[in-house]
């Protein structure tokens, strides 16, 4: 006798890791990368002998050793330092900027300056390198 019913297709069993019983994993990551990134993932997680690059990840980011963590966490610190100090360095800029535009449009509209204004233009003149000297320090 032939029957019209499907066959009920044969799945395999999972397997259970007893560390899957203890943490089960709920949460899902995704990130994106580029594809050569990615061949280049695959790669080292394939020479590591791991099957899924997601097993290699989860494994290389749960064992990363303290310094490597410490060391991420120093570059994150520097670098909120110097976005402070670039910040303060714009401002600081703009507002002598702000100055030199107002003493450039009183030469330009009276051919002349004060002694006094004469002196302000050369100290914003200082200023203003001084601060492209810190700034291209800072980089």
């Amino acid at each position: 006798m032939e029957s019209n019913e499907p066959k009920p297709k044969k799945s395999k069993p999972k397997v259970e890791h007893p560390q899957d019983k203890q943490h089960p994993k709920t949460t899902q990551i995704q990130f994106r990368v580029s594809a050569k990134d990615k061949q280049l993932l695959e790669a080292k997680a394939k020479a590591t002998g791991k099957k899924k690059l997601s097993v290699y990840l989860l494994e290389l980011g749960l064992n990363a050793s303290e310094e490597v963590v410490e060391k991420v966490v120093e570059k994150k610190v520097e670098d909120s330092e110097l976005v402070i100090t670039l910040r303060g360095l714009r401002q600081s800029l703009i507002h002598a900027g702000n100055n030199l535009n107002q003493l450039t449009k009183k030469v330009n509209s009276t051919n002349f300056l004060i002694h006094s204004e004469q002196r302000q233009l050369v100290q914003l003149i200082q200023q203003i390198e001084s601060m492209c000297v810190e700034i291209k320090t800072k980089l």
